[in-house]
């Protein structure tokens, strides 16, 4: 039996609950695009709960994103909005480095990949991806799709 849709085709990097949650939820430090109208500032960090980390590093069209912690239901709307403010500057690559996240579920896996491709318009890099995303991103077949290094 055929999926009624396209697994790729949805545009998961929008997937967000209320703005209002996210500000009682999330400490930004830094300035991110919406306050500074781009993303030629030095960069901003997001810390979501005690799960997740979101640091976000620009630097000549190439847009690092460290992420430290765990990447779940709880903390995808966070890493989803972060994805949406670098998107609007169409930043010509997008670098994830995962060295510090300890875990990643298919639905994150998933938006890193997707959303990353539609925020840059090409398959993004993920630096350093642990066993156990890796292991995600083979068997799901999201590796195609992106970039692995180290």
């Amino acid at each position: 039996m055929a999926l009624a849709h396209n697994f790729f085709s949805r545009p998961y990097f929008r997937f967000r609950t209320s703005p209002r949650t996210h500000r009682q939820s999330a400490a930004v430090s830094g300035s991110p695009p919406a306050e500074t109208g781009g993303l030629a500032g030095p960069g901003w960090q997001v810390t979501a709960d005690p799960r997740l980390t979101v640091t976000v590093t620009p630097a000549a069209g190439v847009v690092t994103v460290v992420l430290a912690g765990e990447l779940d239901l709880v903390s995808r709307p966070v890493l989803a909005e972060q994805l949406e403010l670098i998107g609007r500057d169409k930043p010509a690559r997008i670098v994830f480095d995962l060295a510090g996240t300890l875990f990643a579920d298919l639905g994150s896996t998933r938006l890193l990949v997707c959303g990353g491709s539609a925020a840059a318009g090409q398959p993004p890099v993920l630096r350093r991806p642990g066993p156990g995303v890796r292991r995600i991103l083979q068997l799901t077949g999201l590796d195609a799709y992106c970039e692995i290094e180290g």
